[in-house]
């Protein structure tokens, strides 16, 4: 029995009880791409039988498959930064913190499949495909990873760019949780303002 999706074609060390009760009804999920469900299956299975090498091997795959998919959402969501013209840029801060949550959240899932490749290297430190799989796993966390802290540096970073209030209203700014829209007032000063405020400045 060997899992062949993806590029990867390595051979499942489960006893016969391991593949009946959980390797294939896990992979038959993982058929419909219902990852999750496999996933938890799997989980189920290392509780039973926690040096199963077979199980191991597919709590990272799926671990991976459900982040991977999770990754693949994120495209539908609305842009987190829209240009309105004359230099001025939207950010929207709700849709930001919910983007950061979901990168931390997928960064999670593939650090506990990392985890399980971790401990197959242990027991088997020579395979080439669990070798090749740790990488697979490592890029995409580190990409993931990268992204994520240039999220939560330009949250942090605005309230020193901009300030703290807005120009329009002179209220205060809540850059995690509020539309605001920057635009350059000089060479070096960063306004921010409420989109509600930028928007009827606009206007007038």
């Amino acid at each position: 029995m060997r899992v062949a999706e993806g590029g990867f074609d390595v051979p499942l060390k489960c006893s016969p009880e391991e593949y009946k009760h959980f390797a294939e009804p896990a992979l038959q999920e993982a058929q419909k791409s219902n990852f999750p469900s496999a996933l938890d299956i799997v989980e189920n299975g290392l509780n039973a039988h926690p040096a199963s090498e077979g199980l191991m091997f597919l709590k990272a795959y799926f671990g991976y498959k459900v982040a991977d998919t999770m990754s693949s959402e994120l495209t539908s969501f609305p842009k987190v930064i829209q240009p309105l013209g004359n230099g001025a840029l939207m950010v929207d801060g709700a849709m930001t913190s919910q983007l950061f949550g979901k990168f931390q959240e997928i960064v999670k899932i593939l650090s506990e499949a990392e985890e399980s490749i971790n401990e197959l290297l242990q027991v088997n430190p020579s395979s080439q495909e669990v070798v090749a799989f740790k990488g697979y796993i490592d890029s995409k966390k580190n990409q993931l990873g990268r992204e994520s802290e240039n999220m939560k540096a330009t949250i942090s970073n605005s309230p020193n760019l901009a300030g703290s209030f807005c120009v329009g209203c002179r209220k205060s700014i809540s850059y995690d949780t509020q539309k605001v829209v920057f635009q350059k007032s000089s060479a070096s000063q960063l306004e921010a303002w409420h989109l509600p405020c930028f928007q009827s400045k606009a206007k007038n």
